[in-house]
């Protein structure tokens, strides 16, 4: 009976470091580069290690080039622009690298820096879809929606087109010229409309222009939603974001891919609301966690 025991506790021994051993062997070793260990930093680490228990997340401070960095890293994952653009320059291209909190305005430029060398970013700006199912679920009154662009950016936005009349809005595209000076064009097109879809372009979106456009819209009796949760704070009546944990979550599922498209849109996000200015604009507010529902709802197979 000793002896049978015994044989019954060696193969459960045997069993739990081949189970070790199996996993050592197929966890991956992904390299979090970050410009300086903050304290910031230290707890987006932990955290990442956490969610993440089948990779192996090894933490390369890039301000301190005298550390020996891990050679055996399969995937990059950088925070910030620069400390991407430092990973691009130092990593072979058959290494995936993932770029974080990186807006996508600076896609081009690091293209044009780093000419054969692929990369993604993991984008936490709100879909321009999503912030329209926002909009559809805030209210379903609003019937005609204007997007107010730069007038050479006309284009990017007709695709738009059909999925607004799925929702059954009507899209108004107009270019505005001077933010702080509005045309004829595009005041008539204010005063057709039922609210306004902020969108990023930093030549209308952006801190000079942002007290005047809001001023405008909320004279003028037109809620904004938001291009970004900053608008909310602001004066916008709503918009989604993508929190540190949303982006922790993306990460985790990006991280079990083989391959990243140029662009991931972060699936994960909440709803903020600027109830007060909702209220005076005789907008019904709705609960946070029901209008994220909603979106997710209309969002389904897009």
């Amino acid at each position: 009976m000793e002896s049978s025991g015994l044989t019954k506790l060696a193969k459960l021994l045997l069993l739990a470091v081949a189970s070790l051993y199996a996993h050592t062997c197929l966890s991956t070793t992904v390299g979090l580069a970050v410009e300086g260990r903050t304290q910031q930093v230290e707890q987006f680490y932990s955290q990442l290690n956490q969610a993440t228990p089948d990779h192996n997340i090894v933490l390369v401070d890039l301000d301190n080039p005298a550390k020996e960095h891990p050679k055996d890293i399969s995937k990059w994952v950088a925070v910030g622009v620069k400390a991407l653009a430092k990973v691009m320059a130092r990593t072979d291209n058959d290494v995936p690298v993932l770029g974080l909190f990186v807006k996508i305005e600076a896609l081009d430029q690091l293209k044009r820096l780093h000419p054969t060398q692929s990369f993604s970013l993991l984008s936490n700006e709100p879909p321009i879809k999503r912030q329209m199912a926002l909009l559809h679920a805030l209210h379903g009154g609003f019937k005609r929606v204007a997007i107010f662009h730069s007038p050479l950016t006309a284009g990017d936005y007709a695709s738009l087109v059909p999925f607004a009349e799925s929702l059954q809005l009507e899209l108004l595209l107009t270019p505005l010229k001077d933010p702080l000076n509005w045309d004829r064009k595009a005041l008539q097109a204010l005063k057709q409309v039922d609210a306004v879809l902020g969108v990023h372009d930093d030549a209308i979106y952006n801190a000079t222009n942002i007290r005047s456009l809001l001023m405008r819209l909320y004279r003028a009796g037109k809620p904004l939603i938001g291009p970004d949760k900053g608008y909310v704070r602001a004066g916008a009546v709503a918009s989604t974001y993508s929190s540190v944990q949303d982006t922790i979550d993306a990460v985790r599922i990006l991280l079990a891919q083989e391959t990243w498209n140029e662009v991931e849109y972060n699936p994960f996000f909440s709803v903020q609301q600027n109830t007060q200015v909702a209220r005076s604009l005789n907008i019904p507010t709705e609960n946070d966690e029901v209008l994220e529902a909603a979106i997710k709802e209309l969002l389904h197979g897009e």
